[in-house]
């Protein structure tokens, strides 16, 4: 079943502040029935530089930087400041004191990110590499495939879980995870 192209933000709701065992901190992000929320943009979108995790070449979770479509810079272009509307009206629940709007302004880590130096905008999502969680690819004609050799000379129709907000000491931030990845994978022919 597809996930819808749009992210409908009258049907969102944050759930309690949520701390692991480990101490890490999020806010989950729900639709107003209960579901979780599922995004799927349906322009393909090309990949800046391979997945990696900081300094760990063996990590199974990593992050994943797209450059985004139109379409899903106008998804997201209204999905942050919903964010950090929505954060601020319910600061004291989540965050255990009143934040104003420009307070949470501060804090938050926009889903979309301007690079300073090139002005490149950047959607950065999580991806899990192995295990129960661990992305699923397909090939155009929707047939499962494994993991491509290389992100960037992929052409990635995501399906992605808006899981919510990371909360780490005072900022925080949009938590999205790509599920499933449809690759259109570029042929290189042999120039011999």
């Amino acid at each position: 079943m597809a996930a819808p192209a749009t992210i409908d933000t009258s049907r969102l709701a944050c759930q309690d502040t949520f701390t692991t065992a480990k101490g890490a901190r999020s806010i989950p992000l729900v639709s107003r029935d209960g579901a979780a929320v599922q995004w799927q943009p349906l322009e393909p979108m090309a990949v800046f530089w391979e997945p990696s995790a900081y300094n760990e070449p063996d990590a199974t979770r990593v992050n994943i930087s797209f450059a985004p479509s139109p379409e899903a810079l106008k998804e997201l272009k209204a999905f942050d400041p919903w964010s950090v509307e929505t954060l601020s009206a319910e600061s004291a629940r989540l965050f255990g004191t009143n934040l104003d709007l420009e307070e949470v302004k501060r804090r938050y880590q926009p889903a979309l990110r301007v690079h300073e130096k090139t002005g490149t905008i950047s959607l950065r999502c999580k991806m899990n590499l192995a295990g129960r969680s661990a992305v699923k690819c397909w090939d155009t004609f929707r047939n499962p495939r494994s993991l491509p050799e290389s992100w960037t000379s992929c052409a990635v129709t995501p399906r992605i879980a808006l899981k919510g907000y990371w909360c780490m000491g005072k900022e925080c931030g949009a938590l999205l995870e790509l599920q499933h990845a449809m690759l259109d994978e570029a042929v290189h022919e042999c120039p011999f």
